[in-house]
């Protein structure tokens, strides 16, 4: 009997978003096309993982170039960008994104620091911009299979198998499916850089000589930055890559390392979930997605 083709598919399925896309991962597809398509979709769970809570991205969206313009160096700018987001003006703007909500905050928060960030040209994820990459096209998007809503992601690359599936009825909570598509970004961050062929186990090492015994605070932020451009990352960079041209990539891979360590978020956490939504359980569904039919062999 032939085994099955190794494959990647994300399917999402909840209110007005519906998200369908495969790759079928042949002697023919490159390392380059599969950590693209990876890429795709890490962007659209972590932009989703905001707006399922609730939180107007948009106005954070707009009051981001009002904090992201610093004269100075670069670690200078982020320092300045830190404590801008920090401001009473700022604050206001995260209320507001928020919709009053406490619990939503740190998120909103959150999501402002990475939009005045990304305007700095400061990424600490693999986009699909990325150098690394080149010219892509970008993934065909189809159908979702199944009719009720849902969000699976299911992958075999290798010795990689990975899946992660959220059946979603009137019972679930907003949070639940943020956890879910956090869950996913945070395989897909690692996986990216893996098959691209960036040495991964060796900058997570580097990155926590960096930031060992650092506590999240806007002078440990600057030294994180500062540390980018220093020879032990440029050597650590160097030797964690088999072409010069996956050097961006994996900046941007460490430096995420990083500000996950220092405990600064960019994205919505599982831990800040578990922090503002006390008791939130996670539902792992086994099994074929709600209304989803069975392969014919």
């Amino acid at each position: 009997m032939t085994a099955s083709p190794d494959s990647i598919d994300f399917f999402a399925k909840y209110g007005d978003w519906e998200s369908a896309r495969s790759i079928t991962c042949g002697s023919s597809t490159s390392t380059k096309d599969i950590s693209y398509y990876l890429a795709s979709i890490r962007e659209e769970v972590a932009e989703k993982a905001f707006t399922v809570l609730g939180i107007d991205t948009s106005v954070l969206e707009a009051y981001s170039g009002k904090v992201s313009g610093k004269a100075g160096s670069l670690e200078e700018s982020v320092l300045g960008l830190y404590k801008s987001v920090g401001s009473s003006d700022a604050e206001s703007e995260v209320d507001k994104a928020a919709k009053g909500r406490e619990e939503l905050r740190p998120f909103a928060k959150a999501y402002l620091l990475r939009a005045a960030m990304r305007k700095l040209g400061l990424m600490w994820y693999i986009s699909r911009s990325s150098e690394s990459f080149g010219k892509m096209q970008e993934p065909k998007k189809g159908d979702v299979p199944f009719p009720s809503d849902g969000i699976s992601f299911m992958a075999k690359y290798g010795d990689w198998i990975s899946v992660k599936k959220l059946s979603i009825d009137k019972n679930t909570k907003p949070e639940e499916v943020a956890a879910h598509l956090s869950s996913i970004r945070i395989t897909t961050d690692r996986k990216i850089a893996q098959i691209l062929g960036v040495d991964t186990d060796s900058l997570d090492a580097y990155a926590e000589t960096i930031t060992r015994n650092m506590r999240k605070s806007a002078a440990n932020l600057q030294k994180v930055v500062a540390s980018l451009g220093s020879a032990g990352s440029k050597a650590a960079i160097s030797a964690a890559c088999n072409d010069v041209k996956l050097e961006g990539a994996a900046m941007a891979y460490m430096f995420g390392r990083m500000m996950q360590s220092i405990r600064i978020d960019l994205e919505v956490s599982p831990d800040t979930l578990m922090d503002m939504f006390p008791g939130l359980k996670i539902p792992k569904p086994k099994g074929r997605m709600p209304g989803q039919k069975k392969k014919k062999a």
